[in-house]
């Protein structure tokens, strides 16, 4: 029984550092000394980063731990993304043409990228009657409890659209 008590604690204590996060070297920047960055490699001393990429190599530890200390910030930030050569000419030479509508319904359209400014451009093409039948359609829905006719189902949908016609008075429009 004893030798099982001390699996179990074992086992416990291993998720417990698992959890806490023990099992991974978490250090902070203050906490690195930044001549831990040298390590010497095939007789060369190489400075890493944080990710453990060589940086540098210097022919004299003396002189990788004092870029490592000169430059530990650096060495401990987020490596950027590479970006491919030539990628930024590919993009600018490249038309792209995207349409598409906002959140409040007005359309967007993109120039092409030959254009001078290459801001997005909003086109409302909603006309005063059509915001007016919105409104309405909106206030409609509010009134039967949804927020689109979908929800509304058989008879209560019908019922729905029979409101609109009825209440709605569009400018054009005769008994």
């Amino acid at each position: 029984m004893k030798l099982q008590d001390q699996e179990t604690q074992s086992i416990a204590k291993a998720a417990h550092e698992v959890l806490e996060g023990y099992g991974k070297k978490k250090m902070k920047k203050e906490e690195m000394d930044p001549k831990d960055h040298v390590k010497e490699k095939d007789g060369k001393f190489c400075v890493y980063n944080k990710d453990g990429e060589v940086v540098k190599e210097f022919k004299k530890k003396a002189a990788a731990e004092k870029y490592a200390v000169k430059n530990h910030d650096k060495l401990m930030a987020e490596v950027a993304e590479p970006i491919a050569k030539g990628e930024k000419d590919f993009k600018a030479k490249h038309t792209i043409k995207k349409s598409g509508e906002n959140e409040d319904g007005s359309v967007v359209k993109e120039k092409y990228s030959d254009d001078e400014d290459k801001e997005e451009e909003e086109v409302d093409e909603e006309s005063e009657k059509q915001r007016k039948y919105k409104a309405f359609f909106a206030k409609a829905l509010k009134k039967f409890g949804a927020d689109s006719p979908a929800e509304l189902k058989g008879d209560k949908k019908k019922e729905f659209f029979n409101y609109v016609d009825k209440n709605y008075q569009a400018d054009n429009e005769s008994d």
